[in-house]
This record gives C-alpha cells, structure tokens and sequence, in this order.
C-alpha cells in the first residue's frame, strides 16, 4: 500500500504541468515565501548573481509545484498562481498564516525584520525553514545557529529543539513512516527541529541538512531518490495541514 501511494503521488507529479489551467474562485491558501536580508552569497552561487538571493531559491519552481499539489491531493481550495513573495519587514506579512523560508542560514535579519517575526509567530503564524545545512558544506558558519540566533532574539522565551516521528505534525494528513531521508546535496543526515508556544503547539518547522522545495523543483527530473522525493510531498502537505488546523 504505501508502495502503491508513493506511486500514485509520482504520477499525479509527472501530470501537473498539463494541468495548469484549473480556477478556483475562493481560494483559502497562499504560498507566501518571505524576502529578508541576507549575507552575500555570490561566492557560492555566481551563476545566482544578481536575481536569485538566498531566500529566493528554487523560486518559482517548488512554490507553483507544491501549491499544484495540493490542488490535486488535497481538499485546499488553491489556483495556480496562490503564491507569493512577502517581505518579512512589510505588515502585509501578518496576511499570511504559512511562510516559507528559504536558507535561513544566510539571514542577516535588521530589526525590523526581527521585531516581525516575533510578532508574527506570537500572534499564531506558522514558519517553514527550509534549505539549510552544516557550514561543512559551504564552508560557513552551521547553519542551524544562524537560525537559532535569530528566533531567539525574536522570541528569547522561546528553544528551537529537535524532533522525532511521534511529533503529531507528521501524522496530520499522510502517516510518514520514517524521518530517514538522502538529503538532495551532500552527505549529511537531515534533521527536524521545531519551536513551539507555551501549549505546545508546533509554530516553526526547520528541516535542517536537507531541502524539500529541492525535491518538489526537481522531481519531475527524475534525478532524486523516488521514496525520499514522495516522502517530501507527504511532509510539506502535513505542515501546511498542522498549520491550518492547529
């Protein structure tokens, strides 16, 4: 069964691009992917210079593929074109219940910037962190501190601390039978952390040494593990479903 649901999922993948042109009159889900401040990253990605930043990455791809997604696997009423890019020091930030944050460990937050993440996770928003990793890879700073830095000013009353596959946000809408994954680029063992407010509800999820929006950019490609790029399409549903619910 679970080989036959992961099959399933594929092929609705591989039958996306065909079906660009559903309308949905009320939509009640907006991918919003926050722009923030970040370090030069050129050094890294020259072939990025000078209109795909850090938290840009993989923009448009894995934002118009998951918001397709859950058109197909999912009750969410969406468009095609139910994403967006909000920056983090606008007000229109507090718009949007699910942000998507692309390479957290490249923010350089001002406070503004900070100052909005705070008040925006406090009044019940929910962040994805994507796209990061070890400094090992890049030879930079470890990029789960970056990110551990910046919450913590934002939320000092707050800990970013690691979780496991009895968290209730990998139950929410697929069963996800292992966190075990091949991370997209290197050969690290990706991880999953959370922040959560004081009834335990789960408000940030960062999935660290490793890169779902990678797997939904490329998965269509053909290149990636098929389990770990099915098993990325169950989580990224479960998070947004957590969000919307709980």
């Amino acid at each position: 069964m679970k080989r036959l649901s992961m099959l399933v999922a594929f092929l609705v993948v591989l039958a996306l691009p065909a079906i660009s042109d559903w309308y949905e009159p009320a939509p009640e889900f907006v991918f919003a992917r926050l722009a923030c401040t970040n370090r030069d990253s050129w050094l890294y990605w020259p072939q990025y210079w000078p209109d795909m930043p850090p938290w840009k990455h993989d923009f448009p791809a894995s934002d118009e593929f998951f918001v397709g997604i859950l058109h197909e696997l999912t009750g969410v009423r969406v468009r095609p074109d139910s994403y967006k890019i909000v920056r983090l020091d606008s007000p229109e930030v507090f718009q949007y219940p699910f942000l998507y944050l692309s390479e957290p460990g490249f923010m350089t937050l001002n406070e503004k910037e900070i100052a909005n993440l705070g008040e925006y996770i406090r009044r019940g928003g929910f962040v994805m962190a994507d796209d990061f990793r070890t400094g090992a890879y890049l030879g930079g700073p470890n990029e789960l501190e970056v990110l551990r830095y910046y919450l913590k000013r934002a939320l000092p009353e707050r800990d970013l601390v690691k979780l496991d596959l009895s968290h209730p946000i990998f139950h929410t809408f697929y069963d996800i039978d292992t966190l075990k994954m091949t991370a997209p680029y290197g050969q690290f063992v990706p991880e999953f952390w959370g922040m959560s407010d004081e009834h335990g509800t789960l408000q940030v999820i960062a999935n660290y040494n490793n890169d779902l929006g990678d797997f939904w950019k490329y998965l269509d490609w053909g290149d990636k593990p098929l389990k770990d790029s099915a098993r990325s399409i169950r989580i990224g549903i479960d998070y947004l479903i957590y969000s919307m619910s709980h």
